[in-house]
């Protein structure tokens, strides 16, 4: 496949090109003097870093609704944020017009509740630190798609250690002709190959019940997805989870309730919603002031169902969402 090399600096001399532009944005990584941290760079950029091993947010949750016209913006993200970049494309939250989406090969990370002085942001030592330690998030651990093959153009890494950028879109074409030096054909395996599905999941009823006991409906979960995008959520109501007046009047009409209440059925709801656009990044586990192991449960419940139609959230552009389709007789060797 054809591909431009990436030498050292070169990746920044590119978008700093880009950047140029008053009306150009790059969304990406950068280093500082407390890790490396998501950041919007604009008119020039500095100690730029294609990898960020400390996972907090998924960057496609800072890209929802965004509708803006002639601004024009390079997303330099991780496999799991452009897929839900996609997903939220075919949601009608983003117009992808003037957005070119770069997915850059990932190593996994560690939660930004573990951090630590010590983790690497290069390549071959980062890669090196989590066969050596057992920190990674078990979001990344059970990852499907760390590869850079999804979006527009993709940067990959090959087993010399050299990082590829490859083109998949007419846009991807573009992003590649601000790289110095002619295309080439890559003659070197990539280092990271596609992951086979996971079935590390929890579904056990009981087990849920003692993992939720201990949410205090923050909903963190539902506002750090990145496809849990509602602007009017029902939970934000009373008919789900009344307070106040509200509230009293429930328990005087229909006896004794748990407080918090509506736990199971929130999170219950929040599954259905998101079950085939889930991209498994963990953000909401990720924000849980609890320690509840969400991922354990939405990314099973999504990959199951999203197996049943052979999808995989974020996988192209062109795939549509199980939902907004309908074929006739889909299902009728499914299981029950």
């Amino acid at each position: 496949m054809l591909g431009k090399k990436i030498k050292n600096g070169n990746i920044e001399d590119t978008l700093n090109r880009f950047l140029k532009d008053d009306q150009h944005l790059v969304l990406g990584f950068e280093k500082g003097e407390n890790g490396v941290s998501l950041r919007a760079f604009k008119n020039y950029l500095d100690h730029y870093s294609l990898l960020n091993p400390i996972f907090s947010t998924n960057g496609a949750l800072h890209l929802r609704r965004l509708f803006s016209k002639g601004t024009k913006i390079i997303l330099m993200l991780r496999p799991c944020e452009i897929r839900a970049y996609i997903e939220l494309i075919k949601l009608n939250q983003i117009e992808r017009e003037d957005i070119i989406a770069v997915s850059i090969d990932c190593f996994g990370a560690l939660s930004s509740k573990d951090k630590t002085d010590d983790i690497p942001a290069e390549a071959d030592q980062l890669r090196e630190y989590f066969k050596k330690t057992d920190t990674m998030r078990w979001a990344c651990k059970v990852c499907r798609e760390r590869r850079g093959v999804v979006g527009d153009a993709g940067i990959r890494i090959d087993r010399d250690g050299l990082f590829w950028a490859f083109s998949y879109t007419e846009k991807g074409d573009s992003f590649l002709s601000l790289i110095e030096g002619e295309p080439e054909e890559s003659r070197t395996e990539m280092l990271m190959s596609g992951s086979e599905k996971q079935d590390q999941f929890q579904n056990d009823m009981k087990t849920f019940s003692k993992d939720f006991a201990k949410c205090t409906m923050c909903m963190n979960c539902r506002d750090m997805c990145p496809v849990c995008y509602c602007i009017d959520c029902v939970f934000n109501g009373d008919e789900y989870l009344p307070k106040g007046d509200a509230l009293l009047n429930k328990i005087l009409r229909s006896g004794p309730v748990q407080l918090p209440q509506g736990k199971e059925l929130f999170h219950f709801i929040r599954m259905y919603h998101v079950s085939q656009t889930c991209v498994g990044c963990g953000a909401c586990e990720e924000a849980c002031p609890q320690g509840i192991p969400l991922t354990k449960y939405f990314k099973g419940i999504s990959e199951r169902l999203q197996g049943m139609f052979s999808y995989m959230s974020g996988r192209s552009f062109d795939e549509s969402i199980p939902y907004l389709t309908f074929l006739e007789d889909e299902l009728k060797n499914a299981e029950d």
